[in-house]
């Protein structure tokens, strides 16, 4: 397994594993599979309002899996930003949570992200 995949599986991995700020507190992956579940109960089954926000997790899942496959570092790029920014809005409105453990997963994905974008560029020059 060469570098790239493993540090791509690091970026991952610890987005994934970001625990909440909200008071819950719930790790990233979790609410994920929360909003997915709960949107695709509220389409077949019988409840009366569909969570549409549940909608949104389809493209989050989209990027990962992106992110995984890409060999483009300006692919990886774009999606590094994306999943950068489905965590802005937690960091700005619960910013007083914020604990050593979010922030340790939290720059590890940036981290790990952007030595994936650095090698691959290096890489393709």
């Amino acid at each position: 397994m060469s570098v790239i995949k493993i540090l791509k599986i690091v970026a991952i991995i610890s987005l994934l594993m970001l625990p909440g700020l909200s008071e819950n507190g719930i790790p990233f992956f979790a609410f994920l599979l929360y909003c997915l579940w709960v949107f695709i109960m509220g389409i077949l089954g019988n409840s009366d309002p569909i969570f549409w926000e549940g909608l949104l997790v389809l493209p989050i899942l989209t990027t990962l899996i992106v992110f995984l496959i890409s060999k483009s570092y300006k692919i990886l790029l774009f999606c590094f930003l994306i999943l950068l920014i489905t965590q802005i809005p937690s960091l700005i409105t619960n910013y007083k949570r914020i604990d050593f453990l979010f922030l340790f997963l939290f720059l590890t994905f940036i981290i790990s992200s952007i030595s994936v974008i650095a090698l691959l560029k290096k890489k393709q020059r």
